[in-house]
């Protein structure tokens, strides 16, 4: 909020800042600025002659104030010198505000004319008019300068100042007028458009908020009223096209409140009832109006209007400072500067003498400036709330479906689990099957090698197959074993083995935490190292002892397998070489590593070092 009155403050000063540099442009010498002229009433083409009924007048000359049983057309006179006159240079006539439409002879030569002086009229009223003087046509004495008007009454005709000067000299000051009046209407009127269709289509989706969709209507016809201030030909006749626009300012003014005091939570039945009613009387009766009274007309229907309007900030500060609604304070903010804009626009309209001293800029209409503000801020705002309203309803949404989600889950879980234990139910009776099959036949048969072995070498490889055929089956499921248990079983594995083979075996087992495990694959992968390198003894060390050690430092665990044999094999023992090969890979499917030194005995030293990271904790010993 904060920074949006910042913005509004600096929106004012800027105007100012912007209104006091086009009034004072370059200062020169060689400027003709007259403050006095001679006026007739005349629907003449060509300028009257010299013995026609001229009179003076004082610039700016408002007909509604000077004139006001002109109705039509009139011819300006200037009689003047310019002594400092070069003949190298171009000159121009610049025209700051006329209305309706003027064209301009100097010297018995025309020298420019802002279009159509026949229905559609040229709308020249918003826009300044710089006609470039032809070469040899001014002149140092003697010269007369005839400026053409046409105004119907319905139409405020008026004339300011003219000048002749230079024409690089008045350039900058046609072009600023021109930006301002011209430029900056058309650049508002499509930001307006388009604040009016994103609002239109926040109504469409919503349709039950009325506010956005009266708001976004409001911006269409300030849109389309804005057209004024920078066509030149109107699609209507001018009288119509007055009607329509002077009335706009009722119809845009009525959507206004009806939707801002909607927004904020005001709906007061017989305020929205008669401003319903102005936004139909304004156009009816200006429709009605004689031409003559028609500029009166528009004035009281301004004021009627702009009376609503400050009812209107009644009701937004009594909901901003009792219900401490921050929308109805910023709306109370904006639309009181726009509505001081707009009395000074109307003091403009109206030509009330003496009230110069009031304006900002004699010239300048500034609600063109202000609205544009407004439509950006209700517009910011609208949006805000009704993104609010959507991320809420989303986040609500969201939160029923994470709850059905979640409720959906457990439902699936439950199911799952039974699903599992189910089927590991049945995957624990056919493993039993399997491996009493196995046990039954193969294992018959592996055993019955082993006995029937001619020398201790088959012997061993059918020990070891049937060894292997246990494991494969006791040890394919998920759950995690013990490491003393597993530890256990391979102490006992290898004293059948080398006591079968008689090598003694020592084994020292360190580790005395049961909570340390080792999952199915773990085990399996440690038991075939040892299994392996038990092998590799009986088969190559031709050795009478085996010492085991299990050991747990900070970081690993310590696995050390040696013997009292003939150690390393030579490198060209390939049988030797896949062994060894083997127990790398295994080592290396455990995250470990493995080497292989001598031993103190002169034997084999095989150590293995598995991350005790790897390893797994039983539940209990969780904090």
């Amino acid at each position: 909020m904060r920074l949006l009155v910042g913005g509004l403050i600096g929106f004012c000063l800027l105007l100012q800042t912007a209104f006091a540099e086009q009034a004072s442009h370059t200062a020169v010498t060689q400027s003709f600025k007259p403050s006095q002229a001679s006026f007739i009433p005349s629907a003449l083409e060509t300028p009257p002659d010299a013995q026609a009924t001229w009179k003076p007048v004082t610039l700016p000359d408002l007909w509604k104030l000077n004139h006001p049983a002109v109705d039509g057309a009139g011819w300006y006179r200037f009689q003047f010198d310019y002594s400092n006159l070069n003949a190298n240079e171009i000159y121009a006539l610049y025209l700051s505000r006329i209305s309706l439409n003027a064209e301009a002879y100097l010297n018995g030569k025309k020298i420019g004319s802002g279009g159509s002086f026949a229905e559609p009229i040229a709308r020249n009223w918003n826009r300044p008019l710089l006609f470039t003087i032809p070469p040899d046509t001014l002149r140092v004495t003697g010269n007369t300068l005839y400026i053409r008007l046409i105004a119907p009454q319905y139409s405020q005709g008026m004339l300011y100042p003219p000048e002749i000067n230079l024409l690089h000299s008045l350039q900058p000051a046609y072009e600023k007028a021109r930006f301002i009046r011209i430029t900056l209407n058309q650049t508002s009127s499509l930001l307006i458009v388009g604040i009016g269709l994103l609002m239109l289509s926040l109504w469409w989706r919503r349709k039950q908020d009325t506010a956005y969709g009266l708001f976004g209507l409001a911006a269409f016809v300030w849109a389309l009223q804005s057209l004024n201030f920078y066509i030149i030909t109107a699609p209507l006749p001018t009288a119509l096209w007055e009607v329509l626009v002077n009335a706009s300012f009722q119809a845009i003014a009525s959507l206004w409140l009806i939707s801002l005091l909607d927004f904020v939570g005001i709906r007061l039945q017989r305020f929205n009832q008669l401003l319903w009613a102005i936004l139909v009387l304004a156009p009816v009766t200006l429709l009605l109006t004689p031409p003559a009274y028609f500029t009166y007309a528009t004035d009281f229907w301004h004021l009627i209007t702009m009376l609503v309007v400050i009812f209107g900030l009644v009701l937004l500060a009594k909901t901003g400072v009792v219900d401490r609604n921050k929308d109805a304070k910023l709306l109370l903010m904006t639309l009181s500067i726009i509505l001081l804009f707009a009395f000074h626009d109307w003091l403009i309209h109206t030509n009330l003498p003496g009230i110069n001293a009031w304006l900002i800029t004699e010239e300048e209409y500034l609600m063109q400036f202000s609205a544009p503000v407004l439509f950006l801020i209700v517009g910011l705002m609208m949006t805000s709330r009704y993104v609010g309203a959507l991320n809420n309803y989303e986040q609500l949404n969201q939160e029923l479906e994470q709850r059905v989600v979640s409720k959906h889950q457990e439902l699936n879980d439950n199911f799952h689990q039974l699903q599992t234990s189910l089927k590991e139910q049945a995957t624990l009776e056919e493993r039993e099957r399997i491996y009493q099959d196995l046990h039954d036949d193969l294992g018959a048969k592996l055993l019955t090698l082993v006995y029937r072995a001619q020398n201790s070498n088959n012997a061993e490889l059918a020990r070891s197959a049937l060894q292997d055929l246990r494991d494969v089956v006791s040890r394919a499921g998920d759950e995690n074993t013990t490491l003393t248990y597993i530890m256990a079983d391979y102490r006992i594995e290898c004293e059948k083995r080398l006591g079968d083979v008689q090598i003694q075996l020592q084994w020292d087992n360190q580790v005395d935490d049961d909570r340390l495990q080792l999952s199915q694959p773990q085990a399996l992968n440690l038991g075939r190292i040892i299994r392996e390198a038990v092998s590799n003894v009986i088969r190559h060390a031709q050795a009478t002892l085996v010492t085991v050690t299990l050991r747990l430092d900070a970081d690993h665990l310590l696995l050390e397998i040696q013997d009292n044999g003939m150690g390393l094999p030579p490198a060209t023992d390939k049988s030797m070489g896949r062994g060894l090969s083997n127990i790398q890979k295994r080592a290396s499917l455990l995250g470990g590593e493995v080497h292989f030194a001598h031993s103190a005995s002169g034997g084999l030293k095989l150590s293995i070092q598995l991350p005790r990271r790897l390893l797994h904790h039983h539940p209990a010993s969780l904090t």
